[in-house]
């Protein structure tokens, strides 16, 4: 099946009813009054952000913030977007989703994706750090908080590339995603 990119300049309400009805609205997103209609992820996407999170809630927890998987983080400009994960400080958490800023968002970059559109977004979110993961290769790119917005960490020379959040990611041979906590215990996803 090749994909093939829709636009409605209206969405007919029967499409939209049907997509929540099946649950098929879950990963949507709103970009300046346009609606981005996103497919499931591959099994492989979904593992690697399972494993992720299971690496990253005990981390999160011991610095008292909140992770969840799929939230949506709402802008004050009434958009929103869904990555694959948030880490976010507790005051930033509503009945919606999260508002306000996040510590950590996590993007696994699929092929076609518009993660690198979505940038924009966080930097007016407030989001700290972006981890952008490559669902493929595992290759990593962090970007932090700075003067200008969101600007790439770079990474040491044998690869790892340091979050704020006390851990550390790089690659590995195989596709392989390696996390190294702040106890030098070493994950991989």
């Amino acid at each position: 099946m090749v994909a093939v990119r829709v636009v409605f300049l209206e969405a007919p309400e029967q499409l939209l009813a049907e997509r929540r009805r099946l649950g098929l609205d879950g990963r949507d997103e709103m970009w300046e009054d346009e609606l981005h209609m996103v497919p499931p992820p591959s099994f492989g996407h979904q593992e690697r952000e399972a494993a992720l999170a299971a690496v990253l809630l005990p981390v999160a927890r011991s610095l008292r913030l909140r992770l969840a998987t799929e939230p949506g983080l709402y802008g004050a400009d009434g958009g929103w977007r869904v990555p694959e994960l948030a880490v976010v400080r507790p005051e930033h958490v509503t009945h919606r989703g999260v508002e306000g800023g996040a510590a950590l968002v996590v993007e696994i970059r699929s092929p076609g994706d518009e993660t690198d559109a979505k940038i924009p977004f966080y930097e007016r979110f407030g989001v700290e750090e972006l981890l952008i993961v490559d669902r493929d290769s595992a290759a990593v790119r962090l970007l932090r908080r700075g003067i200008g917005g969101l600007v790439a960490v770079p990474a040491d020379a044998t690869g790892w590339v340091d979050s704020s959040l006390e851990v550390a990611f790089r690659p590995a041979p195989g596709n392989v995603l390696e996390v190294r906590l702040t106890d030098g215990h070493l994950e991989r996803c």
